[in-house]
């Protein structure tokens, strides 16, 4: 696997968020092509991807 791609700088600017993004995107990209692989319906990859993020912002882990 690729490594995720690092910020363009040390300390934030502006559009520090959107490179997190694309960056993270991609490989959020191919745990879905994965997971579709393996059987899962895109609908339940995206409610569990929803449901990891809702359950990390009240928690220090992912599941």
């Amino acid at each position: 696997m690729q490594p995720i791609k690092e910020p363009r700088e040390k300390d934030d600017y502006a559009d520090r968020a959107l490179d997190c993004r694309e960056a993270i995107g991609a490989k959020v990209q191919q745990v879905t092509e994965a997971a579709m692989h393996a059987g899962w319906t895109r609908e339940e990859i995206k409610a569990a991807f929803i449901e990891i993020a809702e359950h990390w912002k009240t928690t220090d882990h992912i599941v």
